[in-house]
């Protein structure tokens, strides 16, 4: 189901609020700290500073773009369950709420080259033949299979990377192999059908001989020759006698 413009633009807003809040929420509670109060720190001003980049990065126009890539992915990808893509959210909020301005900006290109990586046909056919290989396993089997992936948020690009062509390798293999099972397949198919042909023919050749042989005996009619044709026919007689007439051989 497609999503509109507008609902993915609100859910970034949403999740930029909550990063600003959460940078703004901490920021509050260590100045509020009573362990704080009337402590001079030479970093003070320091700090204010970072704070005040940090805000800027997380209110700049490249951070908005990725942060609505990253979690457009994330709700069209079918690696992570939806559980598992909370969990990511949660993370990602937190280690940004905790991170420098420095870091933060480190996140966002790392995020950003992360998604160009997620964005090239090599990526986009993984996850297309990922999404139909899991979605044809058992709960079990498909939580098993993800056991070990690691969360996008803990990979480097590089290691994005490795694993788009473990995934790309995987479906090789696997293609492969149902290519051997179809070839197999086809062949016994192949010999079975031969088989039945032959059946056939020899069905067809058996009907044929009993079509053209003789439906009387040869031997009736005078046809053909008797058995043992080398010993002579004994000669029938007829005789009259005392106890009247008789046949003799």
């Amino acid at each position: 189901m497609k999503r509109s413009r507008s609902g993915c633009t609100w859910r970034t807003a949403w999740f930029g609020c909550c990063l600003a809040w959460a940078v703004s929420a901490a920021f509050a509670a260590r100045s509020s700290d009573p362990a704080n109060a009337g402590v001079f720190s030479p970093t003070t001003d320091e700090e204010h500073g970072d704070l005040a980049r940090k805000s800027d990065l997380l209110h700049s126009p490249a951070w908005q773009r990725v942060v609505a890539e990253f979690g457009s992915w994330l709700s069209s990808q079918s690696i992570y369950t939806p559980a598992e893509v909370r969990r990511i959210k949660v993370q990602f909020n937190s280690q940004v709420a905790a991170m420098s301005s420095y870091e933060v900006e480190y996140l966002l290109e790392s995020i950003a080259a992360k998604m160009r990586l997620l964005d090239t046909p090599e990526a986009r056919d993984a996850k297309a033949w990922l999404g139909e290989y899991l979605s044809a396993m058992s709960d079990a089997r498909r939580a098993q299979a993800l056991r070990n992936v690691p969360s996008i948020l803990d990979m480097s690009a590089d290691q994005l990377w490795q694993e788009i062509q473990r995934i790309d390798a995987l479906r090789a293999t696997l293609r492969q192999r149902q290519q051997g099972v179809e070839s197999r397949q086809t062949t016994l198919v192949e010999r079975a059908g031969g088989s039945r042909q032959a059946t056939a023919n020899a069905s067809r050749e058996a009907a044929a001989r009993a079509r053209s042989a003789p439906v009387h005996s040869p031997y009736r009619s005078g046809g053909g020759s008797l058995p043992f044709s080398d010993i002579p026919p004994r000669q029938m007689s007829i005789g009259v006698g005392p106890m009247g007439a008789s046949i003799m051989l």
